[in-house]
This record gives structure tokens, sequence and C-alpha cells, in this order.
């Protein structure tokens, strides 16, 4: 479960994501999302979002590279759940896309893609690859678990931007 973190934790830590942030060039970035697997058009892309600052206050923060920093970090620490998510989807958006079927098909296809995001969430959790595939029984407990990582980088991300705000207001 995500701890509510105070203010002065807040501001910390968003002080030394902006030290990092300001230690690394936007092309080391690029270079990354480049050995990640990217196409070109979507690493430009993100390396655009880099690039996204923001005046808070007398200080002038790289909200863009911050959260491209948070998603580098969340992918670092769930390759498989990353990789299965980003299949999945493709997979179900194609499965959708088949002319006439694709309507009648696109359940199949959600959950064929389903199925892909959660046996990487469990190749994370057992790295050893000792797991006998998607267990139907542990569905429901994998997808909460994806829904609370995902959910958890999101919230993680909001608190250290909204604690540079009021401490902005603040001063």
């Amino acid at each position: 479960m995500t701890k509510i973190i105070s203010m002065a934790e807040a501001e910390f830590e968003l002080a030394l994501m902006q030290a990092e942030s300001d230690s690394m060039a936007s092309s080391d970035l690029y270079i990354w999302l480049r050995e990640c697997g990217l196409s070109p058009e979507i690493a430009v892309r993100l390396k655009e979002l880099v690039n996204v600052t923001q005046r808070i206050g007398n200080k002038v923060v790289s909200i863009g590279k911050l959260i491209v920093m948070k998603l580098r970090e969340f992918i670092t620490a769930h390759k498989g759940l990353a990789i299965g998510t980003v299949l999945g989807a493709a997979i179900a958006s194609l499965v959708a896309a088949i002319p006439l079927l694709g309507s009648i098909l696109a359940p199949l296809g959600a959950l064929l893609g389903l199925t892909i995001a959660v046996s990487g969430h469990q190749s994370d959790k057992q790295p050893t690859g000792s797991g006998a595939g998607v267990n139907l029984l542990e569905l429901p407990q994998n997808l909460i678990e994806i829904a609370r990582t995902y959910f958890d980088l999101f919230i993680e991300t909001l608190q250290l931007v909204m604690a540079e705000l009021a401490s902005a207001k603040a001063s």
C-alpha cells in the first residue's frame, strides 16, 4: 500500500530527483529509450516530453524529465510487467482491428492481452522461471497487484509534484 509522505519527505525526494535529472543529459535518456527497443519516433516524442519544464516559485523544475525518469525506474524494476503490458495491448488492439470480426473477437483479444500482462507480472515475481504459467485462481490477485503497482507509480509522481507546488506557494 502507498504510504502518504510528509511535505518535507516529498520536497527532499523531489530535490534528489531534480538533481538526478539535472545530471542526466536528455541525449543519454534518448539512448536508453532506443536501447529499450522503442522505435525512433516514440523515443523522439518521449525526448520532447523530457524538455518540458515548469517554473514553480523561484525554481525551474524539469517535470517532463522527472516523469520519464519515474517511468524508467518503473520499467527497470518491473521489466516483465512493462513488456507484457505493451505486448498485451498491442495484441488486443490488433485483434480489435480485424474487419467485421474485430468487434466480436475484441473481448477475447483483451483477455489474451491481459493474460500476457499477468504472465509478465508473474515472471517479475518469480524470476527463476519456476512458475507454472498463469493460474486462473490467482488472476484476481495478480490484477490487483498490477493495478496497485501502476497506481503507486502514479501517486508517487503526483505527490512529488504537488509537494513542490505547495512549497512554491508557501514561499
